[in-house]
């Protein structure tokens, strides 16, 4: 399938008119910067396309929670910073936004509030800050320092 048929099956999740599917994939192909590639099999994408196709497809179904998971990693930094400028533009739009993601540039740049867990159990909660710096989560996930 191309990219905008991908996308079409997200929006057929309101419409069955195709006429309605495809203007709406439309949108939210320009939305994630796919547009030019609409008319693509979808399998040529490269990992950072085939990610923002991913995005694309839940859009397209125009969630009002959106589930996103480690959707920058494998990412090198320029498409990094493309997926954060995604992120920050689908929640000034409204869209809220539950991410699970380890590149705390990530975290960091796009996220107001943060939970850490540590084998399951949440040790910290937060804003990215606060908990970044909390005790638990550095002894977690940084270890604690020895003296000799």
């Amino acid at each position: 399938m191309t990219v905008l048929e991908n996308v079409m099956v997200g929006a057929f999740l309101h419409t069955r008119r195709r006429e309605v599917a495809e203007r709406r994939a439309l949108e939210v192909l320009a939305l994630t910067g796919l547009y030019e590639r609409r008319h693509e099999e979808a399998r040529t994408l490269p990992i950072a396309g085939r990610k923002r196709l991913e995005v694309a497809r839940a859009l397209a179904t125009e969630p009002k929670l959106l589930l996103l998971d480690e959707v920058a990693a494998g990412l090198n930094p320029k498409e990094v910073e493309a997926v954060m400028a995604l992120i920050r533009t689908l929640k000034e739009s409204g869209v809220t936004i539950l991410m699970v993601e380890h590149i705390m540039k990530v975290v960091l740049g796009v996220a107001t509030r943060a939970l850490a867990l540590n084998f399951g159990r949440t040790i910290a909660a937060g804003t990215p800050e606060e908990v970044t710096r909390h005790p638990d989560v550095v002894r977690a996930y940084l270890g604690e320092r020895r003296h000799a």
